[in-house]
């Protein structure tokens, strides 16, 4: 039944707790005209939806067509390479523009692709329409998104995330629109900490057991879970490496928390901190060469970057006496945090891995956990300026907000990459 979802935050520093198929016309016209519209300077793309239609008369057929088109609007609105327009008229005050048109027969659903000013086909393309009519709407968004930017959309994408219950914490995901609430865990204890793997079917998470917090690997594709890392003390904060054959976590085994490299092939585990202060948090960079993380080992947190064997560490943040809950931006250029800020709120900032000034892009309540969408451009985070803590994305830039879920308290949310 689709819906829209109705704490566990990550923990502060002292407390060591954070189809089918494709046939394309014109293909060169196409590549030459759209592909790659990743500079947002030189404009968005012109698209007008007409209204979709279908062969049968029937209230009901024309509904579910009607309803795809309006997922489609939506995603491609939010996607940010769209100028959605109203009527062709406005296409007099473009240069160049797309019209999207589809029609269904038999359960098919036909789209197309026509650039407005030469009438030519960009792209054709069927789909079948079964009961999954917003899973067939994204579908059909990052197709088009595909077909004319060269970019990977992320309408099929997954927010994991803890949420609170009466026991204690569970797991859930919803579809990247705050929609399909679909609950993971059902074990009445704490689970924290969820963490997509590359290839997302399997989800790292913590979970209380008798005297430990324990790393556990949740399968979707088995509904398994299996036990990762067992160490005495406090097992958490894991996090996956781009290509899925490692993961970074925290372990308190030794003493205080230090960050841990393990292979999950060799069972091999590596030490990379190696400091009385305490080191978590950690994230890696996209193309793995680095780790950003958090210490306190200059008093107070702060965000720090080391090489993926530990070495060449370097302090990022400068501004503010605690920082936490780095998050890499997919496309390498950015790091999103989480300040803490002289009236003592929690706010999202982002940074230049190497050299730029901190801009902030939150300001009510407090907002915590970043996560990136997998194109980079969208964050989402908890915020609790409804009075409880929820789950929010934003562009990268701190623009346009939008509240994903409603009615359950939801925090440490975690992006997923797009499915291939």
């Amino acid at each position: 039944m689709t819906q829209r979802i109705p704490h566990v935050r990550r923990q502060p520093m002292g407390m060591l707790l954070h189809t089918i198929a494709v046939f394309l016309v014109g293909v060169r016209f196409a590549q030459d005209v759209y592909l790659r519209l990743t500079d947002f300077g030189g404009g968005k793309i012109s698209i007008y939806i007409e209204p979709f239609t279908s062969e049968q008369a029937s209230v009901d057929a024309v509904t579910r067509v009607r309803n795809i088109e309006a997922v489609i609007e939506n995603d491609l609105e939010y996607s940010l390479y769209f100028d959605i327009l109203a009527d062709t008229a406005e296409f007099a005050d473009a240069d160049e523009g797309v019209i999207l048109q589809a029609h269904e027969t038999d359960g098919q659903l036909k789209t197309v692709l026509l650039d407005y000013a030469s009438k030519e086909q960009i792209a054709v393309q069927e789909y079948h329409i079964g009961n999954e009519l917003r899973a067939t709407a994204h579908t059909i968004s990052d197709d088009i998104i595909e077909q004319l930017t060269g970019e990977k959309g992320i309408a099929s994408t997954k927010i994991v995330f803890s949420y609170r219950t009466s026991a204690g914490k569970e797991l859930a995901m919803v579809d990247y629109d705050g929609y399909n609430f679909t609950r993971l865990t059902n074990n009445g204890r704490f689970n924290l900490f969820p963490a997509w793997a590359p290839d997302q079917n399997r989800i790292l998470f913590s979970a209380h057991s008798w005297d430990r917090l324990n790393i556990y690997l949740f399968d979707l594709s088995k509904r398994d879970i299996s036990i990762i890392s067992s160490f005495r003390g406090l097992n958490f904060a894991p996090c996956w490496s781009p290509d899925g054959t490692k993961i970074c976590l925290c372990l308190t085994k030794d003493g205080n928390a230090e960050i841990y490299l393990l292979d999950l092939k060799t069972e091999k585990l590596n030490r990379l901190t190696y400091n009385k202060a305490i080191d978590t948090s950690p994230a890696f960079s996209p193309n793995s060469r680095e780790i950003t993380f958090v210490s306190d080992r200059a008093g107070n947190p702060q965000i720090y970057v080391m090489d993926m064997h530990g070495g060449n560490v370097r302090r990022l943040t400068f501004h503010g006496n605690y920082n936490t809950s780095p998050a890499w931006s997919p496309r390498g250029d950015i790091i999103a945090y989480v300040s803490r800020e002289p009236d003592n709120s929690q706010q999202v900032y982002v940074t230049d891995p190497y050299d730029f000034e901190p801009v902030r892009l939150t300001s009510k309540g407090n907002n915590e956990e970043p996560s990136f969408s997998p194109d980079g451009l969208h964050i989402v985070f908890s915020s609790n300026r409804s009075g409880t803590y929820e789950l929010y994305t934003m562009n990268w830039d701190g623009s346009r907000l939008r509240k994903l879920s409603d009615g359950v308290t939801a925090t440490a949310p975690d992006w997923s990459p797009i499915s291939d």
